[in-house]
């Protein structure tokens, strides 16, 4: 049993309060009309365990969730010099290298670069956005397929 919580009626946010995108997705994300948990980066360590479990959930390396173009990216970043647990060192010691947010819903996560990631990843659809509100029949606003997961 994992340590992420995988409810598909909650939403974790896994960002920076430094970054302009982790500030917009969290605006977007406590928006939503279900329970919203948040972890900055910037703010508390996630730890070991949070970081594999994210790793595998994502099905990405630890290399892969890392930006190679941050200015504190260590030497050797994409030579392979690192193992798991010097990517986990890395993580704890640097979380800024972290540059996108990740979304968790479920079984289900999503690494987000940018706002238009979170409602992809929500799979909401654009009901009634084709129809004319001025003609004289109500737009259609039911989701357009049955697994969508539309959100108001």
């Amino acid at each position: 049993m994992g340590i992420i919580a995988k409810d598909d009626r909650q939403l974790t946010l896994i960002y920076s309060s430094k970054s302009n995108l982790g500030k917009q997705l969290l605006a977007y994300a406590e928006s939503l009309p279900m329970e919203v948990i948040t972890k900055d980066i910037d703010k508390e360590n996630l730890g070991d365990t949070l970081w594999t479990e994210l790793s595998e959930l994502l099905q990405l390396e630890l290399s892969e969730i890392l930006s190679p173009e941050h200015p504190d990216a260590p030497a050797g970043f994409d030579s392979g010099a690192y193992d798991v647990t010097g990517w986990l060192k890395i993580l704890n010691k640097n979380p800024a290298l972290l540059q996108n947010a990740i979304a968790i819903r479920g079984n289900t996560a999503k690494m987000l670069i940018s706002q238009a990631d979170i409602m992809s990843f929500f799979g909401q659809d654009s009901a009634g956005l084709e129809q004319s509100p001025t003609g004289t029949k109500k737009p259609d606003i039911a989701p357009n397929s049955e697994e969508g997961k539309f959100v108001p």
